[in-house]
């Protein structure tokens, strides 16, 4: 259980950044606070899975994306956000084997 709070945690941790996302947006976009973003961040607990499923949407991936360990040159659409915009934009990010 504690390699997949570890994995769950890194993914929701990159996906955040990759789209420019302070811990407090993707609390407020999930009614969360940004304490419990950064718990899960941290790998202290997990969100439950009606929660993950959201934070899949959100990042335009699966659930099973944000549970697995290794994602080979996968490339990912992401919205990139800025609470100075008025919508968000998409873009792709490419992720190459990363390194645990």
């Amino acid at each position: 259980m504690e390699d997949l709070k570890i994995t769950v945690a890194k993914n929701i941790a990159d996906l955040r950044k990759a789209a420019n996302m302070t811990q407090l947006d993707l609390a407020s976009r999930l009614n969360y606070s940004d304490k419990a973003v950064s718990k899960w961040e941290r790998g202290e607990s997990l969100p439950d899975v009606a929660t993950l499923k959201t934070i899949a949407e959100i990042f335009s991936v699966t659930v099973d994306y944000l549970l697995q360990e290794e994602h080979l040159q996968e490339t990912i659409p992401v919205q990139q956000y800025s609470k100075h915009m008025t919508a968000p934009i998409d873009i792709k990010i490419t992720i190459l084997n990363r390194s645990r």
